[in-house]
């Protein structure tokens, strides 16, 4: 048996082993945004968990100019709501208050803890019989049970209960929805159950009523189905585009068969190897990865064009070898995400090269059109230095995340009037309160609160609906002291038995009753050691110093410096790369080829970045371009320098149906993919471009002379 065949025998086991033993292994793709970013370390899982809880949230608010009117569509809309895919978290505040009840004596709402501590009974009373003669004062309790009211004033300081609120002469209602832990795995699933709660907006609003849906599941909604349909809609183009160029090139669509049937290939393995190898496969990887294989088309037009595999055997594996290299050291960068594209396309790129290599002699060999040589004008390189030059002036970064998306106007104005009605602020942060158990977090959290309370801040926490057992006993004591002090004010008011009752109340603590009951017990807790705070507009995160085990958080300015950091990580590893690649083609083409060789894609990654910042700021998407910029460009300058004249055609066909996809997708909405397209199709072209500027034709190492053609030159 010929080697040849003992080798495609071999290869072909391989890929069978791979596949079924991915097949059986269970594999996850993760699609928040921030684990392509962090690192498993107890503060960066932190952070995603934090951002995770707060971003699967939909909040429902129901606008009418009369308020019976939203409290009807209230109901209808909390009719409507599959229970099973969405939690209605303002509907747990009434078991909640029930429960309150029971425990009422161990409440007091921070104000009157303050008031009575500095014992200053007087006022209190005085608050209470202010209350009792005002015509629109309400309690929630009997006055034989709350004459002071220190019940209704605790509940009232919680901020919560679904009550109707009026602003600018209209009502709003609020339904706060959470959604299913389970069903929050799955996006497709989510934003099938979130295109339900938009069908019900639509159905329930009219003249009378508005319905307005926020919160980042309704976002992530409309942001996908938005780009699917621009993704779709690029695909079809692209594919008619690609077709009709190799029907006229080759006056056949057949070589499209061999050529989609390897990167599926290479696309299955890259993924299999990556799910063998990574516990879940981050969303980004595929849309990195998926990108980069499409240099593979490089091979099988190379070879198909020669039909001589002795002809582009060279080229194609100092291409493949150079690309595999540089992507390798990814793994080095200590980021997972880099670290599973990595994995992805040089599998991917491996596997394709060895079909080429070992299948496609079974192929006929292709007829093709007369050939042709593009060239352009020395001036062009002047050009590039200048803006290259202009640009490196002006490169700055902005690493914000929240760049990559930007709303429609209609969830603009929504997220808008949720804030308003509710007077909420963009300027949240959150507070880690890390303890050993419930009860410390619960106390760290009181020293806290008592921070944000001088400071006149507000917050949401916890320890507002779960005190400490050391705040109830201290408000047992306290109340005990306003009843002895000045009970007797509403002796005329009440019984001797009620007063004897409100002075002997039974003081037991919260039970495990409070788990089942409080809802916001799993709110607020990110695990059973760490709690979460919700703050507004902290200007000074220094009030929290000295504080054992607590530690602020402005998620945006984290996640930003996330992204800065993995920025710098990539732009470090750039340097080893090139200089990778350098010794690499060193040793197979002398170091001074190895040089002319490279300068095209450096030079081109360059230029685009400094072309990209005479006009915006630069994000890590830019960055992570380079890498694909650099694959690509070594692969036209590698042909050009070492390939025949049908190689050049091969690299040109290559280029124009790479950079006409890629710009394509620079015309999306969706600002990550954009930045990712236009970077991708100027520096591509770019690199060709000066491929052809900065290495001769007429190289000693070229497989043969280009001496035919019609010449298209550019000036």
């Amino acid at each position: 048996m010929k080697k040849i065949n003992i080798l495609r025998i071999i290869f072909i086991a391989i890929l069978a082993i791979i596949s079924i033993a991915a097949f059986i292994k269970p594999q996850r793709v993760e699609t928040n945004l921030l684990r392509a970013f962090f690192s498993d370390n107890a503060k960066d899982e932190i952070l995603v968990e934090l951002s995770g809880k707060y971003s699967s949230n939909v909040n429902v608010l129901i606008e009418s100019g009369n308020p019976d009117a939203v409290e009807k569509a209230k109901d209808e809309f909390v009719k409507k709501i599959d229970q099973k895919s969405f939690e209605i978290k303002s509907a747990n505040f009434a078991k909640t208050l029930d429960f309150y009840k029971k425990y009422r004596n161990n409440l007091l709402s921070y104000n009157d803890y303050k008031t009575m501590k500095e014992g200053d009974f007087e006022a209190i009373t005085q608050q209470a019989v202010d209350n009792l003669y005002n015509p629109f004062g309400f309690s929630l309790l009997p006055e034989e049970q709350d004459p002071f009211l220190l019940f209704t004033n605790y509940i009232m300081s919680l901020g919560d209960g679904g009550v109707i609120n009026s602003v600018n002469g209209k009502y709003y209602e609020i339904i706060n929805l959470e959604v299913d832990k389970e069903l929050a795995l799955s996006p497709s699933l989510t934003n099938k159950e979130v295109k339900k709660l938009i069908d019900m907006q639509n159905t329930l609003s009219d003249e009378n009523v508005k319905i307005y849906l926020t919160g980042a599941p309704v976002h992530s909604y409309y942001a996908s189905a938005r780009s699917m349909n621009e993704i779709n809609i690029i695909c079809i183009i692209s594919a008619i585009f690609v077709g009709g160029l190799v029907l006229w090139y080759f006056r056949s669509l057949r070589i499209l068969v061999p050529i989609m049937l390897s990167l599926a290939a290479g696309m299955g393995i890259g993924y299999c190897v990556c799910a063998l190898l990574f516990s879940s496969i981050h969303i980004l990887t595929f849309v990195f990865s998926t990108t980069l294989i499409g240099i593979c088309v490089d091979y099988s037009l190379h070879y198909l064009m020669e039909s001589d595999l002795k002809k582009v055997i060279k080229s194609l594996t100092v291409s493949m070898l150079t690309t595999v290299s540089s992507l390798l050291i990814l793994l080095f960068s200590g980021i997972e995400l880099l670290k599973q594209i990595a994995v992805f396309t040089s599998t991917g790129l491996i596997t394709v090269y060895c079909i080429v290599v070992l299948f496609y002699s079974f192929l006929p060999a292709q007829n093709s059109r007369q050939k042709f040589d593009l060239k352009f004008d020395k001036k062009f390189l002047i050009l590039f230095a200048l803006i290259i030059i202009a640009g490196l002036f002006r490169i700055h970064f902005n690493d914000d995340i929240r760049t990559m998306y930007k709303p429609s106007k209609q969830m603009l104005e929504a997220e808008k009037l949720y804030q308003e009605v509710t007077s909420a602020n963009s300027n949240t942060s959150f507070v880690i309160v890390e303890g050993k158990d419930l009860q410390s977090i619960l106390e760290r959290e009181e020293i806290v609160s008592a921070k944000l309370n001088e400071n006149n801040l507000a917050y949401y926490s916890l320890c507002k609906f779960l005190p400490s057992i050391k705040r109830q006993t201290e408000n047992m004591t306290l109340r005990t002291q306003l009843y002895d002090s000045e009970l007797n004010v509403f002796s005329e008011l009440l019984t001797p038995e009620d007063l004897w009752n409100i002075k002997h109340f039974d003081k037991k603590y919260f039970s495990d009753e409070a788990h089942k009951n409080i809802s916001q017990l799993n709110e607020f807790m990110l695990d059973k050691t760490h709690s979460i705070m919700v703050v507004y507009n902290v200007e000074n995160p220094e009030i929290f110093e000295g504080i054992e085990n607590v530690h602020f958080v402005n998620l945006p300015s984290e996640i930003s410096g996330g992204i800065k950091k993995i920025r710098l990580v990539c732009l470090k590893i750039l340097v080893p790369i090139y200089i990778l690649l350098y010794l690499l083609l060193g040793f197979i083409f002398s170091f001074k080829n190895a040089l002319k060789i490279i300068a095209p894609s450096v030079a081109a990654s360059l230029f685009a970045i400094c072309f990209i910042s005479l006009f915006q700021p630069l994000n890590l998407f830019h960055i992570l371009a380079i890498f694909l910029i650099t694959g690509f460009g070594l692969d036209y300058a590698i042909f050009r320098f070492n390939g025949s004249k049908n190689s050049n055609d091969a690299v040109l066909i290559s280029c124009i149906t790479t950079v006409f996809s890629f710009m394509l997708l620079a015309f999306t909405s969706f600002k990550l993919i954009s930045s990712l397209g236009f970077m991708l199709a100027l520096g591509l072209a770019s690199s060709y471009i000066l491929s052809i500027l900065l290495i001769s034709k007429d190289s000693p190492l070229k497989a043969e002379s280009i001496n035919s053609g019609s010449n298209l030159t550019v000036q």
